[in-house]
């Protein structure tokens, strides 16, 4: 063989192989946004496979039977139908066992602070048309509060009459996590799910941005950005879900204790491995007062938070120890 038609060769080869490579190491990416949860839901994903969009049918179908099941809204909801009937119990799947485990473990770690029987007090506040409870509705409703007059037995949580459960505090977090499982099964490389701000990526080889929006800015300026790389992030604010009457603010976060929105804190982001983690957190933190809250967060593995709040007019906040690495 001739050198011109070695080389020819050599080249040849070296193209198809390169082609091939390609081939076997090309990936398709899609991002598709929906109202789900009550909020804009944001999900981009890249895999090795085409059908990008049917993948993404499925999450989102995912994520609506998950809130179909975990809503304290929704009327044919098992959330909905043991707080609003005469049913007294309901089955504890696998689902809402690891909901109750953090439940319960923050209920304890945050002093009773933390507690998703807090349903009857989130019926008496109405944000939607800027609605104060009165006295005799507040001090009613927490009565009708506390995790500690919670059963389980045989497999089913039982509660007193009256009583109302709320996961609003960390079920969008548990419909993040299960949804980025599905899609991981499914074989996506990467991607994430933005739920409102609450967000968990994965598979991404670089940090990715994310701003923290001022508490009280007016045109969504940022107060910090961090980095971060295959982890979750969620920030629970006081001006988020609001209203201001007789120039004081009202706020969704409420206090069990005292039956009015906390006033610890204006805003809490939490970054952890799992969404239900950064979720349920964010809220935890910020029913407690700011040093508390973050001497438990350095307290937690695998968790750190930033914490904003007020002193004397203006805006303080603390931070982890560990939170340096996202900046």
């Amino acid at each position: 063989m001739k050198r011109k038609d070695i080389i020819n060769l050599i080249l040849f080869i070296l193209v198809f192989a390169f082609a091939a490579y390609r081939y076997s190491t090309r990936t398709y990416s899609s991002q598709r946004s929906a109202f789900v949860m009550d909020t804009l839901v944001d999900i981009k994903i890249e895999t090795k496979h085409k059908n990008t969009n049917e993948l993404l049918d499925m999450a989102f179908r995912l994520m609506e039977d998950y809130e179909d099941k975990l809503s304290f809204y929704k009327n044919e909801s098992p959330i909905w139908k043991f707080n609003n009937s005469i049913i007294d119990s309901l089955y504890i799947d696998e689902n809402l066992k690891e909901i109750l485990l953090i439940s319960e473990k923050l209920f304890s770690k945050t002093n009773s602070h933390y507690d998703i029987t807090i349903g009857a007090l989130s019926e008496v506040w109405d944000f939607d048309n800027n609605i104060i409870p009165s006295n005799s509705e507040i001090e009613k409703a927490i009565q009708n509060t506390n995790f500690r007059k919670l059963i389980i037995q045989n497999g089913y949580l039982y509660k007193p009459a009256g009583m109302k459960i709320n996961l609003g505090s960390l079920a969008k977090g548990y419909i993040i996590d299960k949804t980025i499982e599905y899609l991981k099964q499914q074989n996506v490389i990467s991607g994430f799910v933005n739920a409102g701000g609450d967000m968990r990526i994965f598979g991404r080889k670089k940090p990715f941005k994310i701003g923290i929006q001022h508490p009280r800015s007016e045109s969504n300026e940022m107060i910090d950005v961090i980095k971060v790389m295959n982890m979750s992030v969620v920030t629970s604010g006081d001006y988020e879900r609001y209203f201001i009457k007789d120039g004081k603010r009202y706020h969704h976060i409420i206090d069990p204790f005292t039956g009015y929105p906390s006033q610890n804190a204006v805003s809490v982001t939490v970054i952890a491995k799992t969404a239900l983690i950064a979720d349920a957190y964010s809220t935890a933190l910020f029913l407690l007062e700011p040093e508390n809250a973050i001497k438990l967060a350095d307290e937690t593995e695998e968790l750190d938070a930033v914490i904003y709040f007020f002193r004397e007019d203006k805006i303080e906040k603390l931070e982890t120890v560990g939170i340096n690495v996202y900046y």
